[in-house]
């Protein structure tokens, strides 16, 4: 038989075992859950912060890293343009405005599928955000209770319990206390884990709205690309409408001039340039235009998304209601200053080198006749009937805005005496095919006259 005291005794060294194992288990993850907190402090900071945490740490479940999106390159700003449109024949302008037509729906499309990346990226970003921040929040709560564990480990160390424990003489009562502080140890073993795997989730989660920030960025970058782009695009189109204007002013006012010498060719020469001018881009007075905004650079946290491009209307051009704006007059002749040469009537500066061209022509076998100097009282009465009776209207509205379409005063050579229409054997030169233009092209130069390209007619004293 076993004396109590010897059973005393086995059941006080077994107790004293499972305490030193209890204070063991019950320590340690308090030295480790300090070692951790700057760590977990880390964590649950600024998406700039790096925590301290394991080397290899696997992403909590459902946790996705956000793929980087990939976008096209942004379309490039329209060239220069190719086509002096001033001087280019039909054929040639339909083909440019053809062209600045088709960039600007690359342009427009580009840019309305940058916005809708930027949209995309910015919910992404804000999605990651708020996972990252949630995640932070986890960890920063497991480390505020480590970080309590720690000041009681502290301010009552855990030897206090083992002596506790040692002066307790019953086997039963020792070991009940000892199951205690295992359960107490386990249970911080386990808030200690919970520590560190929340921390690992916040890591990943912050560089997983690190990336999608930095993505959502790159999106804003590339759709500022394209938005510029259409920008430019619309600049070049706005440029090649008013280029039109120009060039429709010029083509009027030159088949007001044909008139007197070849009706049905002026008739033509109207007809075409109108319609030309007609299916050409809007030009800046046009009612409406899309206007591009700048996407908004999304930052992390951001809900609202960025706004995608806007239409606004512009109300058509009107004539100055109350002081009209200076009007720059072109200097224009009138019939004091024109002589005849050659059967032609033009400036008196130019009618000797007129007189020698047609002499030179007809030493050739070309007899050349036609039209020179138009009145611009006849322009101005024209604009006064057509287009309105204010010095805006008269001298600087576009002549697509007048009905009939009629050419602004001073927009021709012939207004200044300085530009004659020329036949040949009483036919207008049409073709460039013509044997009297071939003499002109060689010859012409030589007396001060060059030709518009687009009009085999036409020669002026600077080739306008």
């Amino acid at each position: 038989m076993v004396r109590r005291g010897e059973r005393r005794g086995a059941g006080g060294r077994s107790a004293r075992r499972g305490l030193a194992a209890a204070v063991l288990t019950t320590f340690l993850p308090v030295l480790v859950a300090v070692a951790l907190l700057p760590g977990a402090a880390d964590a649950s900071g600024g998406s700039g912060a790096k925590g301290t945490g394991p080397t290899t740490t696997a992403p909590a479940a459902g946790a996705t890293t956000a793929p980087p999106t990939t976008a096209p390159a942004p379309t490039t700003a329209p060239a220069a343009e190719s086509t002096d449109v001033l001087t280019a024949n039909r054929d040639q302008v339909l083909a440019e405005v053809a062209t600045f037509d088709a960039r600007i729906r690359t342009a427009e499309t580009a840019a309305v599928e940058a916005q809708a990346r930027v949209d995309a990226a910015g919910a992404a970003a804000t999605t990651a955000q708020a996972k990252a921040d949630e995640a932070a929040r986890s960890a920063e709560e497991a480390a505020d209770q480590v970080r309590s564990y720690a000041v009681e480990a502290f301010v009552r160390p855990p030897a206090q319990d083992a002596l506790s424990t040692m002066s307790i003489q019953e086997t039963k009562d020792a070991a009940y206390a000892t199951d205690v502080l295992e359960i107490v140890a386990d249970r911080r073993r386990r808030v200690v884990d919970t520590m560190v795997a929340a921390k690992a989730v916040a890591e990943h989660d912050r560089a997983v709205a690190d990336a999608a920030a930095r993505d959502a960025q790159a999106q804003v970058d590339r759709a500022e690309e394209q938005v510029a782009s259409l920008r430019s695009a619309r600049a070049a189109q706005a440029r090649l409408a008013s280029q039109l204007d120009d060039r429709l002013d010029q083509k009027l006012a030159e088949a007001a001039a044909l008139r007197s010498v070849d009706s049905a060719a002026a008739k033509d020469l109207t007809a075409q340039e109108v319609a030309l001018r007609s299916s050409g881009p809007a030009s800046s007075s046009s009612p409406a235009t899309t206007t591009p905004t700048t996407p908004t650079r999304p930052s992390p946290g951001t809900t609202t998304p960025p706004r995608a491009p806007t239409t606004t209307v512009k109300p058509p051009t009107k004539p100055p209601t109350t002081t009209p704006p200076p009007v720059n007059v072109p200097p224009l002749a009138s019939w004091s200053d024109m002589t005849k040469a050659g059967g032609i009537w033009v400036h008196k500066s130019i009618a000797g080198q007129v007189s020698a061209l047609i002499a030179a022509a007809r030493a050739a076998g070309i007899n050349l006749s036609g039209g020179g100097f138009r009145d611009p009282s006849e322009q101005i009465a024209l604009r006064r009937a057509h287009c309105g009776t204010s010095d805006y209207a008269i001298y600087q509205m576009p002549a697509s805005q007048c009905t009939p379409p009629t050419a602004r005063p001073g927009t021709s050579m012939h207004e200044r005496g300085l530009a004659m229409d020329l036949q040949s054997n009483g036919r207008l030169i049409t073709s460039r095919s013509d044997p009297a233009f071939i003499w002109l092209a060689a010859n012409a130069p030589r007396y001060g006259f060059y030709n518009l390209p687009s009009e085999p007619w036409h020669w002026s004293t600077n080739g306008n």
